[in-house]
């Protein structure tokens, strides 16, 4: 059987993370600077140590750094491995140290097969991305339209607006139907899977 770009993209990462998961029962997030704290805020981040065997039986210990963002309102937990953009790619590991891969493939896949991120670029101070709050993820793995691909759009509050912390998708949404915030979408998709919801 003949698969698609696409359908192989999307199966070499299942097997991928299902491997991982496998070998490691618990992963963390990075605090990487797209859709992530600020590296430096010691509190906001967390690793996780993930032991597994390599080919010649030896006990290598690999850490992933893990960071934060909400999704329904609550807090939950997420890991990136791939980036369409390689300028993010790299931002990425020069925050974290843990490489992402550069995918421009990922940029082929329709909006219907990627969640949506938002990462904020005013409003309250915190430890997302760009200084402000954390970001928001559409779905988790809970959900029946889950994707750990991320489509990533920038969020920005407008002058007028009476700004709050925002923990779901619908709430930026309504925000922005309302006029109080504008979305701007990127060309960017980051694989990065939710871990802990």
């Amino acid at each position: 059987m003949v698969l698609s770009k696409r359908n192989k993209l999307i199966s070499y990462l299942e097997i991928f993370f299902l491997c991982a998961l496998v070998e490691c029962s618990i992963w963390t997030f990075p605090n990487f600077r797209i859709f992530a704290q600020d590296g430096h805020n010691s509190a906001a981040r967390s690793n996780i140590h993930c032991p597994y065997n390599n080919e010649t039986g030896e006990n290598i210990e690999v850490v992933l750094p893990v960071s934060k963002g909400y999704t329904h309102g609550r807090v939950a937990y997420f890991v990136a491995t791939d980036a369409s953009d390689n300028e993010t790619a790299n931002s990425i590991f020069e925050n974290t140290g843990w490489h992402v891969n550069f995918a421009p493939i990922l940029t082929q896949l329709s909006s219907s097969e990627q969640s949506q991120g938002f990462e904020f670029l005013n409003g309250m101070t915190g430890p997302g991305a760009f200084g402000f709050q954390l970001p928001v993820a559409s779905s988790t793995p809970d959900d029946e339209n889950y994707s750990p691909l991320v489509h990533l759009n920038l969020v920005r509050w407008n002058e007028n607006a009476t700004i709050s912390i925002l923990m779901s998708a619908p709430e930026i949404i309504s925000a922005n139907e309302k006029g109080e915030l504008q979305i701007v979408p990127t060309n960017i998709t980051i694989n990065s899977p939710a871990v802990i919801w």
